[in-house]
């Protein structure tokens, strides 16, 4: 089921804040006991069931009805569970952490507890009337609302399910294949790359200094707590920066192409890497993935993954293998042909995108096998597109 999330600003009171922190807090408790629960019970041999679990509740809530509603308190058990498929899910060795007060900052509304009245103000039960900011329209119908503490801000993301989208036309009209690199976040088929804007590298100098004065300061001093909250706003502008980037390159592929080919890569496996870990991390391949995937999900567009072997060794034109190191930027093929390595390994992917659509729904023009004239790998040469998006270059 596809649904659509919104986030918008919240403007609590001091007396709402505080009971936030407070509905806050009790989750944060029942999370934790039912990991001690949990692992009390494997010690003894069993392992506990959610009945149980559930049964125990309304005792540790006892003194604290007043501060959560009680839907929310459940949804703790159903996060607990859902925490413990994703570890097992992933095979790692290990187990649930104790939550402490920094990594524990939402409650879950789920269905009901909730209610937006007349788009300035958000009721929740336990917390009363909030002042929201809501920029844009919600489509569909609400299912639960979730709050969140950023460093020093107040956020509700709202859940809603929208219409059912139409099933997805298998005549491909519009296609592009896509490769993601470091230099280039992406060299498409068509000859077009973005740079890579580097987010963190840029900040990484007052990061730097605000980290230092963190470290001079007195633990559990007052300065030391501003300090942290100094630092936390840049790290989460740098997190705004990304996530508004990712957001408009994905829309643009959405809205200009109704097929999109990425590369499967093992983002994992990559970031051990340690010379590369810093910039894969900064480049954020995953999120630009997932947002295009949902993206074209919701738009009733085609979006696949292509297996990322060989991409950038193979030819294009002839399909030599032609071996190069991470060093070699430009791909030499004794065919004649002449191209960017990452223009090569994007008209790659598209032809292996291609090969997996059914034979009558590849009516598409052929896939050019030189580059374009105005393609230049130099600074110099470099020009801007005339295209309604200013992240694409030609």
């Amino acid at each position: 089921m596809i649904v659509n999330s919104y986030k918008f600003r919240l403007y609590p009171t001091k007396t709402q804040t505080q009971r936030l922190d407070d509905a806050i807090g009790t989750c944060r408790d029942l999370y934790n006991r039912f990991i001690f629960e949990s692992r009390l019970a494997y010690k003894e041999g069993y392992k506990i069931k959610h009945e149980e679990l559930q049964r125990i509740i309304p005792e540790l809530l006892l003194n604290k009805k007043d501060k959560i509603y009680s839907k929310a308190a459940q949804m703790v058990l159903w996060q607990f569970y859902n925490n413990i498929s994703i570890l097992s899910a992933q095979k790692r060795r290990g187990r649930l952490r104790f939550k402490p007060r920094q990594r524990y900052r939402s409650i879950n509304y789920n269905q009901s507890g909730f209610r937006i009245i007349d788009g300035t103000t958000l009721k929740l039960s336990k917390i009363g009337k909030i002042k929201i900011k809501i920029h844009r329209k919600i489509i569909g119908k609400i299912k639960g609302i979730i709050i969140t503490k950023r460093i020093d801000s107040w956020y509700a993301c709202v859940i809603a399910e929208p219409e059912p989208v139409g099933a997805c036309s298998l005549f491909r009209k519009k296609i592009i294949g896509i490769d993601l690199g470091l230099d280039h976040f992406i060299y498409n088929s068509d000859g077009n790359y973005t740079k890579t804007p580097q987010f963190l590298r840029k900040s990484e100098k007052k990061l730097k200094r605000a980290q230092r004065k963190m470290s001079r300061k007195t633990i559990h001093s007052n300065n030391r707590i501003r300090q942290i909250l100094r630092l936390g706003r840049i790290h989460a502008k740098i997190k705004n920066q990304r996530n508004d980037f990712l957001h408009k390159i994905s829309h643009y592929y959405v809205t200009h192409y109704d097929t999109i080919f990425v590369e499967a890569l093992q983002i994992q496996n990559m970031i051990r890497n340690r010379h590369l870990s810093k910039s894969i991390a900064d480049a954020s391949w995953d999120g630009f993935i997932q947002k295009t995937e949902y993206k074209a999900a919701r738009a009733g567009n085609l979006f696949a993954k292509n297996a990322p072997h060989g991409t950038s060794q193979e030819c294009s034109k002839c399909g030599r293998i032609v071996v190069k190191t991470l060093a070699d930027r430009t791909h030499r093929c004794i065919c004649g042909l002449e191209i960017d390595r990452d223009y090569n390994a994007a008209l790659n992917i598209l032809k292996r995108g291609m090969c997996s659509l059914p034979a009558g729904c590849r009516k598409v023009t052929p896939v050019e096998t030189v580059p374009l004239p105005v393609v230049c790998t130099t600074r110099q040469g470099q020009s801007m597109n005339q295209e309604s998006c200013d992240f694409i270059h030609r």
